[in-house]
This record gives structure tokens, sequence and C-alpha cells, in this order.
């Protein structure tokens, strides 16, 4: 299984506004890049906080008779409304991985609306994410969480594939997080080079490729 990031960056390395939220910054080109990037993945991993706070459309809409990927969506603790997109505009029931704290809680709210399937711990586990993953056959996963949840999974050096836009701005203000934010730096970040094998300039954006060395 390949599993891909795909972000969108500020030329000032923000991935997100000053208020902690990402809209306006992105152009359509991008969006239809992002449908490019969806068609291709035959799953795609959300996190709670985006559902919350972006409510993504996560249905292709560039790309005529696109297959739309399963969203798969991690939620450590809580649950979140069962009116959100993703649970409406897709092609497939969405897949909820969750605790065993917390699983009470999503059957009550979200029983009829998703998969829900609960870990045997209180965190989400990339690695047993990417097992589930696995055994349910999918071979190419798109990670579109925030920066976190991109973190934990490079820390967990289960990224094979990052897709990264720049975009034409720059917000300045300092604190604001990156592609992959924690308190800590990756282990052996330096030692872990990532290969640029795609470069493509539309209007004033860069859309670039990496691959894991």
């Amino acid at each position: 299984m390949k599993l891909s990031i795909n972000m969108a960056m500020t030329m000032d390395g923000k991935v997100v506004r000053p208020d902690g939220k990402w809209y306006g910054l992105t152009s359509k080109e991008d969006k239809t890049q992002m449908d490019v990037y969806r068609s291709k993945s035959d799953a795609i991993i959300v996190g709670k906080n985006s559902i919350i706070n972006d409510n993504p459309v996560v249905r292709i809409r560039a790309i005529p008779n696109a297959l739309n990927p399963r969203p798969v969506i991690l939620i450590r603790k809580g649950t979140i409304p069962p009116d959100k997109h993703v649970f409406d505009e897709s092609d497939h029931i969405p897949l909820i991985v969750c605790t065993k704290s917390n699983l009470k809680e999503i059957k009550a709210s979200l029983e009829n609306k998703a998969e829900i399937f609960a870990l045997d711990s209180d965190e989400i586990e990339p690695k047993k994410v990417t097992g589930i993953l696995k055994r349910k056959g999918y071979k190419n996963v798109l990670l579109e969480g925030g920066p976190k949840l991109n973190f934990s999974f490079l820390e967990g050096d289960l990224v094979d594939r990052i897709y990264l836009t720049l975009v034409p701005f720059i917000i300045g203000k300092n604190g604001l997080a990156g592609i992959a934010d924690r308190p800590t730096e990756l282990p052996n970040f330096s030692d872990k080079q990532w290969i640029l094998k795609d470069s493509t300039t539309k209007g004033n954006e860069i859309f670039l490729v990496y691959e894991r060395a």
C-alpha cells in the first residue's frame, strides 16, 4: 500500500491562516489538481478537526466519472456531527477508526452513517490504521489531515509520497503550523531525504511531487 500526503503551503511555509483554518488561499487550479490526486486513490484519510473546522467535500468534481475514494475518518476523542459533507457526498459509506474510549459515543451518533472500527487502545496509532486499510485491500491512500496527523504518519515512517502545492501568499505570523507540526522534531529527519519527482507550474502556483528516498 502506498500512502501519500497532500498539502498546500504558502511561500513562508504556513499551511493554515492566522485563525488556524485553511480557506480562500488556493485557486481553481489547485482544487482541480487535488481531484487528480484523489482520482488516483481508493481511500482518503481525514481527521476529526479537519471535518469539524473545514467540513471538506471529498467528492471528485473536476474529473467526470471518476470513482471517489472512500473517506476514512480518524477520531481519537468525542465524535463529529452527522450533517457533515463527508457523510452525504461520497460513493462509499465512510470508515471511522476510533478508540475503545469513544466507541459508545460514536455508535450513538453515527452508527447508521458509517462503518465503525474501534482500536483496542486510547490512541489512534498510524501503523494500526494502515494495517486496517491494507487488510481491506486498499492500494493507494491519500492523507488529507492536518499538520499533527501528518507528523504522526511521518514519525511512523509510513508516508511514501508528498504532494505539495506552493501558493503565492506570505502570512508572516510566527507560530502557525507547517506541513508537519509537533513540539519535537521528526526523529533522524536529516537521514530521511525526499526525492523531487515532478514539478509543474500552473498560473501562480507550483505543484511538487516528492517521494521517499
